[in-house]
């Protein structure tokens, strides 16, 4: 795939791990010991940021961030191990995560149908 392509599917993917760890968190608000989690995405954020500058920015090297090396990236968010799960925090991140997620998809959506459009042919 392109450079936009893949900044929008390694988007989508963050958006999504970012979903699932407030998920948990709001799951988990009432398990004694349990502490809330947050996923680092510095290296991917990094790489977009990248792509964004640069515009001869390698393709693969956003390729070589799956859902699993993101899911790998989330690590307890306090070192406090009595840091309890802040629930209006949990639910904006969801919420924030939900937005992002809309969003890009409607951007990767309407990129596919441009190339549909363009594949077709139509003047």
């Amino acid at each position: 795939m392109d450079l936009t392509t893949e900044a929008l599917r390694l988007g989508i993917s963050m958006a999504r791990i970012r979903a699932e760890v407030a998920s948990t968190n709001i799951a988990n608000v009432d398990v004694a010991g349990y502490r809330p989690q947050r996923a680092d995405f510095a290296q991917a954020t990094g790489l977009l940021r990248e792509a964004a500058d640069q515009s001869g920015t390698d393709v693969d090297s956003l390729q070589a961030i799956t859902p699993h090396t993101l899911g790998e990236s989330v690590r307890a968010a306090d070192p406090d191990l009595n840091a309890p799960v802040n629930l209006d925090d949990e639910v904006a991140e969801l919420e924030t995560s939900s937005v992002d997620f809309q969003s890009l998809t409607t951007v990767m959506s309407r990129r596919f149908a441009l190339m549909q459009l363009a594949l077709a042919g139509r003047d």
